[in-house]
């Protein structure tokens, strides 16, 4: 089920299929490590706030509007 970052629970794993955005948002998540192909996984994900998580071995925090456009397969 392919779904957007945002929406995966602490814990969650999934395979990047799509970054859907502009050319800023798509740069500044491609340096984070969220290009297709790459896997990741949720750290901490609440209501509100920041969602922080792991692609290879390097932790991130990034707002939820620029997680919702990173599309991922979740595992």
């Amino acid at each position: 089920m392919i779904v957007p970052l945002s929406a995966l629970g602490p814990g969650e794993k999934g395979i990047v299929v799509n970054i859907a955005g502009g050319h800023y948002a798509r740069q500044r998540l491609v340096s984070m490590g969220l290009s297709p192909g790459a896997m990741v996984q949720v750290i901490e994900s609440h209501s509100m706030g920041p969602i922080i998580f792991s692609v290879g071995g390097s932790r991130f925090a990034i707002g939820r509007g620029l997680a919702s456009k990173v599309m991922v397969r979740k595992l």
